[in-house]
């Protein structure tokens, strides 16, 4: 009888242990695959950002060249008035 006992004691704690230790496990696992994605993300939006930056530095250089040619144009458009064509 004392073995059934037992035996029924250990069903008893095993049952709920089981019933605890499995969404943890599943959780954990959750939580590592969110954790990659979120790293994939952040490399993601740094590439991004680079890029931006890129961008940026380009538009600069083109506005910068187009406002000398505009100063030039001006120039131009002033000694054309002067010599009166």
């Amino acid at each position: 009888m004392q073995n059934l006992e037992v035996l029924g004691g250990m069903i008893t704690w095993i049952v709920p242990l089981i019933a605890v230790a499995a969404p943890v496990l599943k959780l954990n696992g959750n939580i590592t695959r969110l954790n990659t994605i979120l790293e994939q993300a952040l490399k993601t939006i740094e590439k991004q950002g680079n890029s931006i930056e890129k961008l940026n530095n380009e538009l600069y250089e083109v506005k910068h060249i187009q406002a000398n040619h505009e100063t030039r144009l001006l120039s131009i458009e002033k000694r054309m008035d002067k010599k009166g064509c």
